[in-house]
């Protein structure tokens, strides 16, 4: 088989995946389920490279996932996505999907995969695993507070603001920890 390239394009709302040089294109949500599952997806594909727009803050969770599935990703620049998109005569962005774009940039440029050190992906792993745990209360608590006598429910209500700032806080540990990474440089 040949070599595959995928390009990923995140933003709030969804995540769009293209396969270069099949041309297979889906569209997900941009939901933690749906981040697990594209990573499955393309583990079970093996791509030679998936590469990421640098553009903020939505292809960081994506990026610490893909390291934890053990695959080879990049983030590049904007500047050189743009660049890239005049060089082959596509200067508006929307004549073809970002992801699609992505894509043919990493089947021509064939930048390297930046391969994050293994202590990195174990504190990724252990963030995680973390995260699902304090999600798991949440979602404990949130049942709770419905059968709850009145008399209880703004002790639980005031457990759960906690364990929403522990998952931000849990977050935004995730998403630096990759940002600080040889992979976002």
């Amino acid at each position: 088989m040949d070599s595959q390239f995928v390009g990923l394009n995140a933003t709030a709302e969804a995540i769009e995946v293209a396969i270069r040089p099949t041309g297979e294109m889906w569209k997900t949500d941009f939901a933690d389920e749906d981040i697990a599952a594209t990573a499955r997806k393309l583990k079970h594909l093996q791509p030679r490279l998936v590469v990421l727009e640098g553009a903020g803050a939505f292809e960081l969770p994506i990026a610490g996932m893909f390291a934890i599935y053990g695959l080879p990703f990049t983030i590049v620049n904007p500047r050189k996505v743009r660049e890239f998109a005049r060089a082959v005569g596509r200067i508006s962005r929307f004549d073809n999907t970002q992801a699609g774009l992505l894509a043919h940039f990493g089947e021509l440029i064939d930048p390297e995969p930046r391969p994050l050190p293994d202590e990195l992906i174990e504190k990724l792993r252990h963030l995680r695993t973390r995260r699902d745990n304090v999600l798991e209360m949440l979602l404990l608590e949130r049942t709770h507070v419905a059968e709850a006598p009145l008399s209880l429910r703004i002790d639980i209500l005031r457990h759960i603001n906690f364990i929403e700032q522990s998952i931000t806080a849990l977050n935004q540990e995730f998403n630096r920890t990759v940002r600080c990474s040889a992979a976002w440089r």
